[in-house]
């Protein structure tokens, strides 16, 4: 639980046997910390002093030195509280130490530490002769910073100024994740953990970007690749097929090969319709081809075309002027 200190002055005139600690009702530092409240003052008192008593050391020793296995003597011991018009005071049966700095004037000041969770103050814990400027600050029990009390940590997460102590720590929880965010975010970015939110955003958006284009020129390629395998793949279906249809004893010439294997390519169906359609030598004969010394009709051909059915010249056209 945290602990708030607020200095208040000692008078001038020896040692004093009661000792102001808080004001009445609301009050704030000099640092403008605050406000808290002595709502219940009679409820304070009995909850503070359900131990016996409380210390009077030297600035705030007990937090910090004695935590840290340093010496925290007492310089005198509040036995007593009242409360008066003007907040609460406390009687100190001051040690022999304790007087004589005070005698001494070796301090000018009582800084009463006090838990007040939500503003309003619930303990007073103890107390220490100080010299420091009269001001609030929030000290955490077993450490030596300096912390912000809880209504400034509500104002720089934007909370309510009602916002409970649980509201408070959860979303400090949260600036936590966020500041965790923010840094990694920067690290994907390749820019400095320091940079503002709005360059961390360019940041990301640039590289996403680069890798958009990276990733869709890639894409385009592996579909040309795709494409290439695919054209390949058809070409060489293509080729088979007319290799099956000449060994079935189709008569295609090298001409109307080269155009159904692109037809085939494009479009089996209709080229193998056009190849199933063609003439086929009856089983056993074979087509001798030999270069015509002119545009006549060789013989074998018109045989041929006499024992298929068809035109003799269509026939020579279609086995590419060659017989």
């Amino acid at each position: 639980m945290d602990t708030l200190h607020i200095h208040t002055a000692l008078p001038d005139d020896g040692v004093p046997d009661w000792v102001h600690l808080l004001p009445a009702g609301r009050f704030s530092g000099d640092d403008r910390r605050g406000p808290y409240e002595v709502a219940d003052p009679d409820a304070l008192i009995t909850h503070s002093m359900r131990v016996g008593k409380l210390p009077i050391d030297e600035n705030h020793a007990t937090e910090i030195a004695a935590a840290n296995g340093g010496g925290a003597p007492a310089q005198g011991w509040i036995v007593e509280m009242q409360s008066r018009a003007d907040g609460i005071w406390g009687r100190v049966d001051w040690t022999r130490a304790g007087r004589a700095k005070l005698a001494d004037r070796a301090y000018r000041g009582l800084s009463p530490a006090f838990r007040a969770p939500d503003g309003r103050v619930t303990e007073i814990v103890h107390a220490s002769l100080t010299n420091r400027p009269n001001l609030t600050s929030l000290t955490h029990l077993h450490t030596r910073e300096p912390r912000m009390d809880l209504a400034d940590i509500r104002r720089r997460l934007r909370l309510a100024d009602t916002a409970s102590q649980a509201d408070v720590e959860a979303a400090l929880d949260r600036a936590g994740d966020a500041l965790t965010l923010h840094t990694r975010a920067a690290e994907i970015a390749g820019i400095a953990g320091t940079s503002s939110a709005d360059a961390i955003v360019t940041g990301l958006r640039a590289k996403t970007e680069g890798l958009e284009t990276h990733a869709q020129s890639r894409i385009a390629t592996l579909e040309g690749e795709i494409k290439a395998l695919k054209g390949a793949g058809a070409r060489a279906a293509a080729e088979q097929r007319l290799r099956d249809a000449a060994a079935e004893g189709h008569v295609i010439s090298d001409t109307m090969r080269d155009r159904l294997i692109q037809l085939h390519v494009s479009d089996p169906d209709a080229a193998n319709d056009i190849i199933s359609g063609l003439p086929r030598l009856a089983p056993g004969v074979q087509l001798h081809v030999r270069r015509a010394p002119d545009a006549a009709i060789d013989p074998m051909i018109e045989e041929q075309a006499r024992i298929w059915g068809q035109d003799p010249k269509a026939l020579r056209a279609a086995m590419g002027g060659n017989v």
